[in-house]
């Protein structure tokens, strides 16, 4: 796996979502608020901030049929938590929405550099296992949206 494969799926969705929620009507200030960071990180002020949150990385696990026809390494998951913290909930509400709507189109990415064709899909995540996302994070519940981001194939070197 190329090192560098992480940081650049978490900078192009960093770079996707800002360009989405720059766009009129803004819905943050500047693309400093998009920000690659946990939202217990986050100060409590007068900016809404997108935060988009690494919080797991697994082996893609493929049937064994589809395993055998591959040759070389195969692809991991990136689970992202991705949430806008900010003082005005209805706000964030609609920072939800066009997250939502972008990522939906773009749903299917392809980025050289983290090995080729991504899929991105939102995660159904029952009320237990978010709850103890968030008490890891001691952070309190807040509504937010989980995404996997699964790479086809990641190279052996940078």
């Amino acid at each position: 796996m190329g090192e560098s494969a992480i940081v650049v799926v978490s900078e192009a969705l960093r770079g996707i979502l800002a360009e989405a929620l720059l766009c009129a009507p803004p819905l943050v200030d500047t693309s400093d608020e998009i920000v690659l960071a946990s939202p217990a990180e986050m100060p409590h002020d007068r900016h809404t901030r997108l935060c988009i949150f690494l919080y797991r990385v697994h082996e893609h696990v493929l049937s064994r049929p589809e395993a055998m026809q591959i040759k070389g390494p195969l692809g991991f998951v990136l689970s992202y938590l991705i949430v806008p913290v900010g003082p005005d909930a209805t706000h964030c509400q609609h920072v939800l929405g066009r997250v939502l709507r972008t990522l939906h189109e773009h749903a299917e990415l392809q980025i050289p550099e983290a090995g080729g064709e991504l899929s991105v899909s939102l995660l159904r995540h029952p009320l237990e296992e978010a709850n103890r996302l968030w008490s890891a994070l001691q952070t309190p519940y807040q509504c937010a949206l989980y995404y996997d981001v699964r790479i086809a194939r990641l190279g052996d070197a940078d």
